[in-house]
């Protein structure tokens, strides 16, 4: 697929790392196919922190699609007044949407992802995630094989990591509650052309790849940058470019 480009983030966290964004964009390219948002692109549930960041990704990339996935920081139960609030954006819930891009059906899956173990809050105050994440790798597996029989090229978002290589750096205590082997597996089996992540904000490692599947941690406060992303052909074979 000659000339198709990501440009990719998460964890912006608005607006703590807002002024960080803003930097990185003036250094990002002129033109893409997609902007991709891998969840907590505000700080606490902040609904009205969107907007700062919604006019600078459409001031540099007007007529760029923008792809977003709900994290843990856009809180459970507020999905509704996300999308109310900014329809312009195409958010992603455990669904997937076709986008012709130069000739082609690409297909983005979206999700918040699943974790090995619920956090302490989601412990006490949300215990029915043990059943959501345990059950979220079969579904996102069955949403990119629906995807690919509408698409020619799958690209897999999740807010959660999706391999514990691109978490190196935080602590392992905490791994379980980064991301999930279950999701790992899912992304080996279904083979998405381009897996994508964030939430890790301490990673040494942004890139690595699951039985061949390129696999990116595209978390702003990791990168200290976004994250650019070249699909060569309809292949899993890909560019990650700093």
């Amino acid at each position: 697929m000659p000339g198709f480009r990501v440009v990719a983030t998460a964890d912006a966290h608005s607006p703590r790392y807002l002024s960080l964004l803003k930097a990185s964009l003036l250094e990002a390219p002129e033109t893409c196919s997609l902007v991709i948002w891998a969840g907590d692109m505000v700080l606490r549930g902040r609904v009205e922190a969107l907007k700062p960041v919604l006019e600078a990704f459409k001031k540099k990339y007007p007529d760029t699609p923008i792809v977003a996935v709900f994290g843990n920081e856009e809180y459970w139960g507020m999905e509704e007044e996300f999308r109310a609030r900014y329809p312009e954006v195409v958010w992603l819930d455990d669904e997937y949407r076709v986008f012709e891009v130069k000739g082609s059906r690409v297909a983005v899956v979206g999700t918040r992802g699943a974790l090995d173990r619920p956090t302490s809050w989601q412990r006490r105050n949300k215990p029915e995630l043990w059943r959501v994440y345990a059950e979220r790798p079969e579904l996102v597996e069955k949403l990119i094989s629906r995807a690919r029989k509408n698409a020619d090229a799958v690209i897999l978002v999740s807010h959660y990591a999706l391999s514990f290589k691109t978490v190196e750096g935080e602590p392992r205590r905490i791994w379980p509650e980064m991301g999930s082997r279950r999701m790992e597996e899912a992304v080996r089996r279904s083979r998405p052309d381009i897996a994508i992540h964030g939430h890790a904000h301490n990673a040494r490692q942004a890139e690595t790849r699951v039985d061949g599947v390129p696999v990116y941690n595209v978390s702003l406060p990791a990168l200290r940058r976004l994250a650019v992303i070249g699909l060569k052909r309809q292949v899993s074979l890909a560019d990650f470019f700093w």
